[in-house]
């Protein structure tokens, strides 16, 4: 039996974002959430790194969303979605959706919104920010079996759905736990409770500084005749990978070293993983000594230093820089070599669990998009 489709423009109400005047500040001191597209980071949205008033509300373009209604990048990293876990304000990143749900279930539109982000990036356009026009939103064909079937379709995929975000925050509470045992290990480094021998950050790391070729020696195919030239981006993507000659490569570091972002924003990223020669806006937290580099990775990371080193980094036409002064008089403290070496096996074995983690999750993944694709076939 065939299924009809109608479009998003015939089954729900849209509704637009705005942003309230950035240069009044009482308008961001209100109690309702103020999201953007980088507030979305998981199926339900109900938190916002910004909290806006009744009167930014009033005399701006923003828009409440009701709790339950979906909420559709169309700027700026479009086709993300989610539903509101609450009330919640608009940036103009979003087109909000209040389904007809005599028409269709809010679940099912969910799930079918879902598996429809490669239509909507196919059709962004934009040279600077990019995003969708409203008609590529109502001109999407949703497939309409009955109300009921729909709803049967979208348990079946909550059901799944729900598997997937336990790993999901398994992944997030085993990621918490390396920095859960530096704390009870060693104790705070700022009140040190546990009277370790105090020394100063410069006096157990040398916080060695990059080198920058020109970049007319730069390639982007590797050889054997290069190494790679590593910059702050390519800890988070290998999107824009360089190499340059091994004759040049002055600074070198290894994938368990501990690298340093020099500029910002943001500033005094604690970085790892990767190896090659570093640039000039890397440095490479190098151990003076016997001294554990897992126990540096999580000494510089902690909340307290990490937030007074970028407290103290300086401001030069918009870029900020670690104050190299202040890094190296930092007062910290310095452990037995045997409590660091523990600390390294735990933070080794909870590295293993979590990789196997990332595999089961990305087999869900695939299993979710073949299970949703089959319920958008009729299949399910």
């Amino acid at each position: 039996m065939s299924v009809k489709s109608m479009s998003l423009g015939e089954l729900c109400t849209f509704v637009t974002g705005g942003t309230p005047s950035r240069k009044i500040d009482r308008y961001f001191q209100g109690d309702t959430p103020w999201i953007t597209g980088a507030d979305m980071d998981g199926s339900t949205v109900s938190t916002a790194r910004l909290y806006i008033t009744e009167e930014a509300i009033e005399h701006s373009a923003t828009s409440v969303m009701p709790k339950g209604s979906i909420l559709l990048v169309t700027r700026t990293g479009v086709g993300k979605v989610a539903i509101a876990g609450t009330d919640i304000c608009i940036s103009q990143d979003f087109t909000g959706l209040l389904p007809d749900e005599d028409r269709v279930d809010t679940r099912y539109l969910f799930h079918f919104l879902q598996v429809s982000k490669p239509y909507f990036v196919r059709h962004q356009r934009g040279a600077t920010i990019q995003g969708v026009t409203r008609k590529v939103v109502f001109d999407l064909k949703i497939p309409l079996p009955p109300l009921a079937e729909q709803q049967r379709i979208a348990a079946i995929l909550d059901q799944a759905d729900a598997v997937r975000q336990k790993r999901q925050q398994a992944i997030a509470l085993t990621d918490e736990l390396p920095q859960a045992t530096f704390l009870d290990m060693f104790g705070d480094p700022v009140t040190n409770p546990k009277g370790w021998d105090r020394r100063k950050l410069g006096e157990i790391i040398n916080f060695k500084g990059g080198s920058q070729p020109q970049k007319s020696t730069f390639t982007h195919e590797p050889s054997k005749e290069t190494v790679r030239l590593v910059q702050i981006r390519d800890f988070k993507s290998d999107r824009y990978r360089t190499f340059i000659p091994k004759a040049l490569a002055r600074r070198q570091f290894d994938e368990d070293d501990v690298m340093i972002a020099r500029y910002g924003p943001p500033v005094f990223q604690i970085l790892t993983g990767l190896s090659g020669s570093y640039n000039v806006a890397l440095m490479k937290a190098e151990p003076i000594g016997a001294i554990e580099k897992r126990f540096i990775f999580h000494l510089l990371n902690h909340p307290a230093v990490n937030s007074a080193v970028v407290a103290q980094s300086q401001r030069t036409a918009g870029q900020s820089g670690v104050n190299l002064k202040f890094l190296n008089n930092y007062p910290a403290y310095l452990p037995p070599l045997d409590l660091q070496h523990r600390f390294a096996q735990i933070v080794e074995a909870t590295e293993r669990k979590e990789v196997r983690q990332h595999a089961d999750l990305a087999e869900l993944d695939t299993l979710f998009n073949a299970l949703v694709q089959r319920a958008f076939r009729g299949d399910l």
